[in-house]
């Protein structure tokens, strides 16, 4: 919100279909797949994925959505442990024998120091006994906002972390406008 200058993080579920364009037309597959789609095929979509997502989620949940940023989640995990890893309150026990290809994900519950590669399985894992979409979404809220507490921890100054930047580097993309 620009004008009281607050931001607010939703987890819209991947697995959506349906979805309103917000041109009076639908997009029928899966709404993860939307992106990617409207790439590549400019000629429909002539602002590109990410604006044409945008509008979309715009049109399901009825809000103007000012801004967007988009993170590249290998980057996200050189983020994490450029911070020195963040702390989280494993709910429960995760068990996913089939994440990164079958290699598979286990966390038990409890207050948990993670580093990058664990965060990043921590965020992506969703196929555990009891995980959906809805409890992904949420695990990668606690990240990124114990991740903006690994970053302010003990007076600490973003500009101050320069191995931090250098990971933010690829990593984030957004069109926030930057004002000082």
């Amino acid at each position: 919100d620009p004008v009281g200058k607050t931001v607010s993080m939703l987890s819209v579920p991947r697995d959506l279909i349906g979805v309103p364009l917000g041109n009076g037309n639908e997009y029928g597959p899966k709404l993860n797949s939307l992106m990617e789609y409207a790439d590549r095929r400019p000629d429909e979509f002539p602002d590109g994925g990410i604006a044409t997502l945008r509008r979309a989620i715009a049109a399901l949940l009825g809000v103007e959505i000012h801004y967007h940023a988009e993170i590249n989640l290998n980057g996200f995990r050189r983020m994490v442990d450029a911070v020195g890893g963040v702390e989280v309150e494993v709910a429960r026990p995760i068990d996913d024998p089939t994440y990164d290809g079958g290699r598979g994900f286990s966390i038990g519950a409890g207050r948990r120091h993670l580093d990058g590669a664990t965060a990043l399985a921590y965020v992506r894992s969703r196929k555990g006994a009891g995980d959906s979409d809805f409890t992904r979404a949420l695990r990668q809220q606690q990240v990124l906002v114990a991740l903006r507490d690994a970053v302010t921890a003990d007076g600490s100054v973003l500009w101050e972390l320069p191995e931090l930047l250098r990971a933010v580097g690829g990593t984030i993309s957004t069109d926030l406008p930057y004002q000082r």
